[in-house]
């Protein structure tokens, strides 16, 4: 079966067909299957289902949710790397679907998002530690205890969140990936000082960068107020592109308004950026899809042509090589002809006056000549009725015809 699915054709087939025969059918285990249908907000049949089923006593159908945003409508089952996912000839040239089309307005996915998410508190101490933030503070931990028995710390084995900066935006950053984790957000981080930061909202990534502003040409940051005058201005961004350098959104602490308090409105934000981010890589997907399948038939087109062409020259260079061993028969002809003559003027001069070679002598070189006339003669050895030789070879270096035994042009 194939392994490329929707969420509403996994479900159907959920419903219709028990786990552990449906597994075999995509050559999964049964675990990995229930994973991706809790991965994907798939209901499952609950226990004693198909046993009621069976039975003839009435069963409910759970209710396929709507997609979460951030989610993808495409479950790939049985696929463990991307480049398996490629579509394949048959795919790429069937009939195009419908072109993505999305009914629920954005504004209506951030009322969602927004009713899910709440209220954000963002508290002068970590109590409750995001799996992430704590890792980050337990490596800080393991820094800290190294120092103590080190004879010398290089700077970059020293404890990177000691200072109040770097503590304020473990604060932010631990709310807010508390606060996406309501709707399936994943944080990661990477980098030493921990600013790579990527949330991955179901099957979405968004990027985000947490620091200071960026400097100005005249050497200062867009905001030059430190929050409360005790630690620098912070901005957050969400960023886009190989080098994260292009920003989508970004907020930054002003002396109204600090970080703290809009980090609801990140929260939602990087959950509606998930699923802007989802539906334009549908609609990119597509239209990748239409100009690959144009393309692909391009390819084939010219294919067909070369391959027409190639034919038309096998053509033109076979008849072109029956007209040269045409040729070349009648000019054998000729020279068996001639040797022929040649064998008569031989004999009259033997049988006349002025030869003194002896007659048997003359007789056998006489024999010996016509069977070589006969041998050559394209008409008594039937040559001229042999076909074309079906090997032949386009680029010309056979003549198209099998080759007679004592063929000879010299």
């Amino acid at each position: 079966m194939h392994s490329r699915l929707t969420r509403e054709e996994l479900n159907d087939l959920v419903w219709s067909i028990p786990l552990t025969q449906l597994a075999g059918q995509f050559s999964v285990s049964v675990p990995t299957l229930k994973n991706t249908c809790t991965k994907f907000d798939i209901p499952v049949p609950p226990r004693g289902h198909w046993a009621k089923l069976q039975a003839g006593k009435p069963t409910a159908r759970a209710v396929l949710p709507a997609r979460a945003p951030g989610m993808s409508d495409e479950i790939y089952l049985g696929a463990r790397y991307y480049w398996q996912r490629s579509l394949t000839d048959e795919e790429l040239l069937g009939p195009l679907p419908e072109r993505p089309e999305f009914s629920e307005d954005i504004a209506l996915v951030r009322d969602r998002i927004r009713k899910i998410i709440g209220a954000i508190k963002v508290g002068k101490e970590l109590t409750l530690k995001h799996p992430v933030i704590a890792k980050l503070l337990a490596q800080d931990e393991a820094r800290r205890e190294r120092q103590k028995t080190a004879t010398y710390i290089f700077s970059w084995e020293k404890p990177v969140f000691n200072t109040p900066f770097e503590q304020r935006r473990l604060r932010l950053l631990n709310a807010l990936f508390l606060a996406v984790a309501h709707c399936g957000g994943k944080p990661e981080v990477r980098g030493h000082e921990a600013r790579e930061i990527t949330i991955t909202v179901h099957q979405t990534a968004v990027s985000l960068t947490l620091d200071r502003p960026k400097v100005t040409r005249r050497g200062a940051s867009s905001s030059v107020h430190p929050v409360g005058g005790k630690s620098d201005p912070l901005r957050l961004a969400i960023v886009e592109g190989h080098q994260r350098e292009e920003e989508r959104a970004a907020w930054q602490d002003s002396e109204g308004a600090p970080l703290e308090r809009l980090m609801a409105e990140i929260a939602v934000e990087v959950v509606a950026v998930a699923e802007l981010r989802y539906r334009e890589g549908c609609v990119r997907h597509f239209d990748w899809r239409v100009r690959r399948k144009a393309e692909r038939e391009e390819e084939l087109r010219q294919r067909q042509i070369e391959r027409e062409r190639q034919e038309r020259e096998r053509q033109r260079r076979l008849e072109q090589a029956r007209i040269d061993r045409l040729l070349d028969e009648a000019a054998t002809l000729r020279r068996a002809t001639d040797i022929r003559a040649y064998v008569h003027a031989v004999r009259q001069a033997a049988a006349g006056e002025g030869m003194n070679t002896p007659a048997e002598q003359v007789e056998r070189w006489a024999q010996w000549a016509l069977a070589e006339a006969d041998r050559i003669d394209p008409v008594r050895n039937g040559r001229f009725l042999e076909a074309p030789d079906p090997s032949f070879c386009p680029d010309g270096s056979e003549d198209g015809f099998r080759p007679t035994e004592g063929d000879s042009n010299e």
